[in-house]
């Protein structure tokens, strides 16, 4: 009989599932101090083996270049990832916009609507992937994956923020929280797309589950981040793109 982990240290969290709210106006301090045991950990993966995945998908998104291209020209996979994005999130009109610098990244940042088309598609598709793997998966296990991503992610993308404002001689102010924010969001949305995938792989025996979910929106999204990009808000037929 396959043990379960006791779940009442596990952390509360407004919204388990979606990870950590973007709230472009609200501090993005995340709590850091908690972590999910090796020994909890195993216990999961052992009752539910798609929750693996996503713990190998936190490893490699501890490792990611994030921030480490912003401002650049958008070219090569850049722009290929972009196009890929914009056509899976039902916007084929629409072209990446460069943005250069952290001053224009921070207005675009903040003049995003947030009840936009692109907006509203993405918390469509992520409401979509939630109710996916909860099928298989209980609030408290998902809740414990995704705590043990922001936990994982919480240093490397501060750091890596932090150097990315150096190099630029900006100050850092408000500009970190929303980036380390935008990719801690993308980085849940990245994780629930493979659970999904996962998921689809063991209960239909559906190889081709697992590259779809690389071209899937919100995978897309995190994978220009992981190229060091951030993709900031679609305005107009235009996606600001840092």
């Amino acid at each position: 009989m396959t043990h379960k982990p006791d779940m009442t240290d596990t952390p509360h969290q407004s919204d388990p599932i979606s990870g950590p709210d973007y709230d472009q106006d609200a501090d993005t301090d995340l709590d850091t101090d908690w972590q999910a045991s090796a020994e909890t950990l195993r216990a999961l993966e052992a009752e539910i083996p798609l929750l693996s995945a996503v713990r190998e998908f936190t490893e490699r998104a501890a490792r990611a270049r994030w921030f480490a291209e912003l401002g650049e020209s958008i070219n090569g996979e850049t722009a290929h990832l972009a196009r890929l994005y914009l056509d899976a999130l039902g916007f084929p009109d629409a072209e990446p916009l460069p943005v250069m610098n952290w001053d224009d990244a921070l207005d675009a940042a903040e003049s995003g609507d947030l009840n936009s088309e692109a907006w509203e598609a993405e918390e469509q598709l992520r409401a979509a992937l939630t109710d996916r793997v909860l099928n298989a998966v209980s609030e408290e296990g998902l809740s414990v994956m995704l705590a043990h991503l922001s936990a994982a992610l919480a240093e490397p993308l501060s750091e890596m923020a932090d150097e990315a404002l150096m190099m630029a001689d900006e100050p850092p102010d408000a500009i970190r929280d929303l980036a380390v924010g935008a990719a801690q969001q993308a980085a849940f949305g990245g994780a629930l797309a493979l659970a999904a995938a996962a998921l689809e792989m063991a209960e239909q025996d559906d190889l081709a589950a697992g590259e779809e979910a690389l071209e899937h929106p919100l995978m897309l999204r995190y994978r220009l981040f992981e190229l060091g990009r951030w993709p900031l808000a679609l305005s107009g037929r235009s996606l600001n793109l840092f």
